[in-house]
């Protein structure tokens, strides 16, 4: 135990003694926020060296990744390269059309996969196309066809618009958006097969991952 100064004790051993007094307070104040500084850091470095260093490690492989686009279609839109890199590793007829798709959808207020979705399960996206006397119909989605009455378009161009209109003034402006619902109208008799395939190939364009360009 620190004993009190006497009045008898000399100033000059005094005055360390209350000089010792008075320092002490601010070493430990110190030496406290040295260590919670050190256990702070220390706690950050553990927690970033726990995350995973390789975010693919539960792939056998990199999935492939789209670049780095804007959301512009004139600068590159990620919807519609992803449309034609679908109609690319597929090769179909429709390749190159995916900057068309998106400007019509967005156009008409319909989900940027939807006509290039209808147009792979109707005609293997442009592959099986009607073509009445030899002549190309350009109609990828079976749209309008009733046996020898086919609805030619000129153009991809023009079956895109086209069916993505109808697609809205039909359905998607009504609140109709399931693609079985919409098959209840577009094609009554496939019984499910048709928004089966819809819905199948919807995924494969808006998941698909292309390598970084």
């Amino acid at each position: 135990m620190l004993a009190l100064p006497s009045k008898d004790m000399p100033e000059k051993l005094i005055k360390p003694k209350l000089s010792v007094l008075l320092i002490l307070p601010t070493v430990w104040l110190g030496s406290i926020s040295l260590i919670l500084v050190t256990l702070i850091l220390t706690m950050f470095i553990n927690i970033d060296e726990s995350k995973p260093q390789n975010k693919y490690s539960m792939y056998s492989s990199k999935p492939l990744v789209l670049g780095i686009m804007t959301d512009s279609t004139n600068l590159g839109d990620p919807r519609s390269a992803k449309i034609d890199k679908v109609f690319e590793k597929y090769n179909c007829p429709l390749q190159g059309m995916g900057k068309v798709f998106v400007e019509e959808a967005d156009n008409h207020n319909i989900p940027y996969w939807l006509v290039a979705a209808v147009a792979f399960q109707e005609s293997s996206c442009g592959k099986m196309t009607p073509e009445p006397g030899g002549v190309e119909s350009y109609n990828a989605w079976g749209w309008a066809v009733y046996g020898d009455n086919v609805k030619m378009f000129d153009s991809w161009e023009h079956g895109i618009s086209v069916v993505s209109k109808y697609m809205y003034e039909t359905f998607y402006s009504k609140g109709i958006t399931d693609a079985c619902e919409i098959m209840n109208t577009y094609t009554p008799p496939s019984q499910g097969s048709w928004c089966a395939g819809v819905n199948y190939f919807t995924e494969i364009i808006d998941e698909y991952k292309s390598p970084i360009e």
